[in-house]
C-alpha cells in the first residue's frame, strides 16, 4: 500500500518552482509564487496525487474488495465555463488586439497578450485532451500498484501461474469476463476508462483500444440519462430538478469581493487594459491557466496572479460547488445514494451485470463518472464534516471573506481523475480493538466493543479513501483507526438510504 516510488511518477502537475514543460516563467517582480496554482483550481486541476503516500491499512489487515468512483480525465474545456466566462474574455482581448492595441502592454509580464492565441476553442470542448489520456493511463498503473492483489493475474488463461502476487484468479463460471470496468456514456468518460484499462492491464487483456479483451476484461457503458437509479453513474442527468445556475449567485458574490482587489493591483501593470476588465474576466484568466496548461502544457496566466489570488479563486469554486453538488444542495445526498448502495452490494460480493449474474469473483470495481458524482457521494458518506474541527463541510461558507481552514476543498475531491474508494478489509484479531484519535472520538466507539481476547476470527471493516487519503465517514467510525465495522457500515448505509432514497419524489418536477 505504500507507493512512494510510483506516486512520485504520478505527481503530474509541475511544482511552482520549475517551469512547466520548458516554459519561461513570466513572474512580476511583485509576485513570488509559493503555491502551484494547478493544485488549487478545483475541478479544473489536472490529475495529481495530493498526498505523498496513500494512507496504508492498519497493521495486520488486508484488502478484501474495493469499489472506486473516478472522475474522467482532463478535457479541453468545459462548455458552460467556456460560454459563460472564458469565451467573452477571449473575444474581448481579440477585439482589443485588432482595434485598440495601444491598451495592451508592450513589455512586462502582460506583454504576451499582444500575440496571445488560446488553444481553448469551442469545437474541442468536453473532449479528453492528449494529456488527459496519458494521465488516465498513469492512473491505471497507480491503481494496479495500489490494489494489485485484487486484479486478475497478468498471465494468459490456461497458464500454470495462479494468484498470489499476480492478482486474483481470473477464471470464472461459464467463461464470463472476471473484471468489469463501468463508465458513464459520455465520450470523455469512455476515453478515460479505456486509457485506464490500457494502463492497468497487459495488452492481451486490455484489448487494442482499451475496450477489454472480452475474456478477462470488459468495459461496460452505462447510459447517462438512465432512470435506473441503482445503476446510474450520472444520476444528476436523470434528475429533472438538478440545476447549476443557482450556485453561481453565491459564488459571484464572493467573486465581487476579491476580483476588484485583483484589478486594483493590476492598475500598476496594465493601467489602460484594466479599465476594460470585469469580475468575470479575472475569473476567466484564472480558468485559462488550468485549461491552457492541459491543452498546451503551459499558460502565461499561471504566472500573473499572487498566491492569495489563487486561494481566492479556489474558494470561489468551493463556494459554488458547495451549493451545486455539496452539502449546500438538498439534492446531493439523494444523488450520492445510488452509487454507495451499488458499491455496498459489490463489496458484499453481490451485484448485477445486467443479465442477472452475480459478481462474486471480482475484487475491484472501478466506475468512471463526471465531476459532480464524487461530491454527491461525499455528502452521502458524511465526509469532511467533523464537528470537532473548524468549518465542517456542511457549514455555510461566508461570502465576505475566505475561510482557509475549511474542510470542504473541491481541489481534493473533484479534480480531474479525482477518486473515492470504499475499501473493505479484514484484520487479524490481535488488532480488532479501535484505535481512537481526535477524529474518531466524536462518538463513544467503546460502547459495545468486545475485548481483544474475545475475538477468535478476523473482523471486516470499511473505510473511505479520497485520492489516497483516508477520510472519516462521520457517524460510521467504530472500527480500527477511524474505519467502520462492516456490519455497522451495512446498517448505516441502509439507514441513510431510507432517509435519502426517494429520488423519484425529489427529482421529478
Amino acid at each position: 500500500m505504500l507507493l512512494s516510488a510510483l506516486v512520485a511518477t504520478c505527481l503530474l502537475t509541475p511544482s511552482s518552482a520549475a517551469p512547466i514543460d520548458g516554459q519561461t516563467p513570466l513572474l512580476s517582480p511583485t509576485i513570488h509564487n509559493d503555491l502551484d496554482p494547478l493544485k488549487h483550481l478545483s475541478a479544473i486541476s489536472p490529475f495529481y496525487i495530493p498526498f505523498e503516500q496513500p494512507d496504508p491499512l492498519p497493521p495486520h489487515c488486508s484488502l478484501t474488495r474495493v469499489s472506486l468512483l473516478i472522475r474522467h480525465s482532463a478535457i479541453m474545456g468545459n462548455d458552460d465555463e467556456f460560454e459563460q466566462t472564458m469565451s467573452p474574455f477571449i473575444q474581448k482581448i481579440h477585439n482589443i488586439t485588432i482595434s485598440e492595441p495601444r491598451l495592451l502592454p508592450s513589455s512586462g509580464p502582460w506583454a504576451f497578450l499582444r500575440q496571445w492565441e488560446t488553444p481553448i476553442v469551442e469545437k474541442t470542448l468536453e473532449k479528453i485532451s492528449p494529456r488527459g489520456r496519458k494521465d488516465a493511463k498513469q492512473l491505471g498503473k497507480y491503481i494496479r500498484k495500489q490494489y494489485n492483489s485484487l486484479f486478475p493475474p497478468r498471465t494468459r488463461r490456461g497458464s500454470n501461474s495462479q494468484t498470489s502476487k499476480e492478482g486474483v484468479d481470473a477464471e470464472t463460471k461459464g467463461g464470463k469476463p472476471s473484471y468489469k470496468v463501468w463508465t458513464a456514456s459520455s465520450g470523455r468518460d469512455i476515453d478515460t476508462a479505456k486509457a485506464y484499462i490500457l494502463g492497468s492491464f497487459p495488452s492481451h487483456q486490455s484489448g487494442d483500444d482499451g475496450e477489454g479483451d472480452g475474456d478477462v476484461v470488459q468495459l461496460i457503458e452505462v447510459p447517462n440519462h438512465a432512470k435506473e437509479w441503482e445503476k446510474s453513474l450520472t444520476p444528476h442527468k436523470a434528475c429533472d430538478r438538478f440545476e447549476k445556475e443557482s450556485s453561481l449567485k453565491p459564488a459571484n458574490q464572493w467573486l465581487a469581493v476579491y476580483a476588484p482587489r485583483v484589478r486594483q493591483r493590476l492598475r500598476k501593470h496594465i493601467p489602460d487594459l484594466v479599465e476594460r476588465l470585469n469580475d468575470q474576466d479575472i475569473l476567466a484568466m484564472q480558468m485559462l491557466c488550468g485549461y491552457e496548461t492541459i491543452a498546451a502544457g503551459k499558460s502565461p496566466f499561471c504566472h500573473v496572479f499572487t498566491d492569495s489570488e489563487w486561494l481566492d479563486v479556489e474558494y470561489y469554486f468551493d463556494v459554488r460547488f458547495h451549493y451545486m453538488m455539496g452539502y449546500g444542495s438538498p439534492l446531493a445526498p439523494y444523488l450520492g445514494m445510488p452509487w454507495v448502495k451499488t458499491a455496498k452490494h459489490l463489496l458484499e460480493g453481490e451485484g448485477d451485470d445486467g443479465k442477472g449474474d452475480h459478481l462474486v469473483y471480482e475484487g475491484l470495481h472501478p466506475h468512471f463518472t463526471h465531476r459532480e458524482s464524487p461530491a454527491f457521494v461525499s455528502t452521502f458518506l458524511n465526509l469532511f464534516n467533523s464537528t470537532r474541527l473548524p468549518h465542517p463541510a456542511s457549514e455555510e461558507p461566508p461570502l465576505d471573506r475566505r475561510v482557509d481552514n475549511r474542510q470542504w476543498r473541491t481541489s481534493h475531491i473533484s479534480s480531474f481523475l479525482g477518486h473515492i474508494a470504499l475499501e473493505r478489509f479484514s484484520c487479524k484479531p490481535t488488532f480488532s480493538k479501535p484505535m481512537l484519535s481526535s477524529l474518531t472520538s466524536e462518538i463513544d466507539v467503546e460502547a459495545g466493543v468486545e475485548s481483544q481476547s474475545s475475538h477468535k476470527k478476523k473482523e471486516d471493516y470499511v473505510r473511505a479513501v479520497v485520492n489516497g487519503k483516508h477520510e472519516i465517514m462521520y457517524g460510521c467510525q467504530d472500527g480500527v483507526e477511524g474505519s467502520c465495522k462492516w456490519e455497522t457500515f451495512r446498517e448505516w448505509v441502509d439507514k441513510r438510504g431510507e432517509k435519502w432514497g426517494d429520488w423519484a419524489g425529489v427529482c421529478n418536477k
